[in-house]
């Protein structure tokens, strides 16, 4: 397994679908090489946004396998093996142990609620049965259940975890952790998972953000970080124009949820552009219609991007 410092914007990769809701490979490589040639510093496979929870356990794989092959090691590649039980995520984690991953991430388990002590042995059982450097994927507003900051710091004191993707929302986690790692000298790549601090994150003590938003700006998205770490304010506002822009196409749709909005506004954008071959997002979510895709191309234009460059 390759082995490199994990640091910087990592892209929580849409999955593109064919009609039938099965991987279209061919677009999933074309999106991998728009996202590292626009000079993101990783990604992140069968995530939320890449539609994990509502494709089966053998398109997850296609979609890893595919991205893993196109990748070549040109960048730092996790993949989430979440599922409902631990022996579930243990399970896809096997599945992927002889893939060049650089980490795979669980959340807790989900539709039970679960106590802390719980996580702990779930966490350690399938560290200890995959040997693979484990993330927590902590994400409570979709699993319910938030993996506590002492809960986190003492797995990685132990070394059964190696990173923290935080998507709760909740500042004082971070600031918890960080303070816990400290003084416990414990070593943990420590990730937001948000576009709102891309620019502002590394302020914070953590390694780097995973935002969705990057499958559509990954060039705005990494200057943006690459410039808040060298000071560069000038630079940064104009990213976080960028970003702000880019936005917009999640605030088309006039129904479905907020995820339906987001990743189909994003795959109707990338499909304009000629990144993907298709726009489909798995059901029950629901796709954009033609009048909700007819303001795209403007937001298109003013992020410089109507020729998909």
């Amino acid at each position: 397994m390759p082995e490199q410092k994990i640091r910087g914007v990592i892209v929580p990769i849409l999955t593109p679908l064919n009609s039938d809701e099965t991987v279209d490979t061919q677009s999933l490589r074309r999106l991998t090489n728009y996202l590292i040639d626009n000079g993101v510093h990783g990604i992140w496979i069968s995530g939320t946004t890449g539609e994990f929870a509502a494709i089966s356990d053998r398109q997850r794989l296609i979609s890893m396998e595919t991205l893993v092959d196109e990748v070549a090691g040109r960048v730092a590649v996790i993949g989430n093996v979440s599922g409902p039980s631990t022996q579930m995520s243990l399970q896809m984690a096997m599945d992927v142990r002889e893939m060049a991953l650089d980490g795979v991430a669980v959340t807790p388990p989900y539709y039970y609620p679960h106590s802390q002590d719980e996580l702990l042995d779930h966490y350690r059982y399938i560290s200890d049965r995959s040997g693979l450097p484990l993330w927590v994927y902590n994400i409570p507003p979709t699993v319910k259940t938030a993996v506590a900051p002492g809960t986190i710091a003492t797995l990685a004191g132990e070394g059964a975890v190696v990173g923290v993707k935080d998507s709760s929302g909740a500042g004082e986690l971070l600031a918890e952790l960080n303070v816990l790692c400290e003084q416990g000298n414990i070593s943990l790549l420590k990730f937001l998972g948000t576009v709102y601090r891309i620019t502002t994150s590394g302020a914070l003590g953590v390694d780097g953000v995973i935002p969705a938003i990057a499958n559509l700006v990954p060039k705005a998205s990494a200057q943006g970080w690459e410039a808040g770490e060298r000071g560069d304010a000038e630079t940064v506002r104009s990213c976080n124009a960028q970003l702000i822009i880019a936005g917009k196409v999640a605030q088309l749709a006039k129904g479905g949820g907020p995820n339906a909005a987001a990743f189909s506004g994003m795959k109707s954008a990338l499909k304009m552009m000629g990144v993907l071959d298709n726009d489909t997002v798995s059901r029950p979510l629901r796709p954009m219609t033609e009048q909700e895709q007819a303001g795209i191309p403007a937001i298109l234009q003013d992020l410089g991007l109507s020729n998909g460059s």
